[in-house]
């Protein structure tokens, strides 16, 4: 997806294995919509006091994405997972906050790619029966990873909206964009 060029597609006659790519390219697509066109300064600002800043959050779903979307569907994530951007496994001094190092975002744009050519391979090789197979504790199965993952980042990707427009960026040149249809 190209962002800035929107042409929407046809989610027509899916079943369990195109609703999860679907939904999944959407989330990836929502995530990238979401920071693009900042600044350094701006993803790594914290407009808001006692909140994560857009660095932190694009991270925290990047991990996120690559676990359950990567991870645990082949075995193998992309990158190794960073216990900095998981608020309930990092020390309390650990946490996110003004003066930490924080990627880039054309850094965090290149992790994105390579996490969602990953993704996007792990799912177009799945079937309908391995989507349903268990993976983790009882009762969960592969496709509830990706579900997870999917509704996990479309809630971060509302609170870097929201950030972005505690940053003042309201002036509607950026504009979330429906993808599929």
């Amino acid at each position: 997806m190209v962002i800035g060029r929107h042409a929407c597609r046809n989610a027509i006659g899916t079943h369990l294995r195109e609703v999860i790519a679907v939904t999944l390219d959407d989330a990836m697509t929502w995530l990238e919509e979401s920071f693009h066109d900042l600044t350094d300064a701006q993803a790594q600002g914290f407009p808001v006091s006692g909140r994560n800043n857009i660095a932190w959050i694009v991270m925290h779903c990047l991990d996120n994405l690559d676990g359950n979307a990567v991870g645990a569907q082949t075995g193998a994530r992309v990158y190794p997972e960073e216990p900095r951007w998981d608020l309930w496994r990092c020390k309390p001094e650990e946490r996110p906050k003004p003066g930490d190092p924080f990627p880039t975002v054309a850094e965090m744009l290149g992790r994105l790619r390579r996490i969602r050519e990953a993704a996007a391979a792990a799912i177009d090789q799945a079937d309908e029966r391995a989507l349903l197979q268990p993976l983790g504790p009882p009762g969960r199965i592969k496709a509830d990873w990706y579900m997870r993952t999917i509704c996990h980042t479309n809630a971060h990707v509302r609170q870097i909206w929201l950030l972005r427009g505690a940053l003042g960026l309201v002036d509607g040149k950026s504009w979330p964009q429906q993808h599929w249809a």
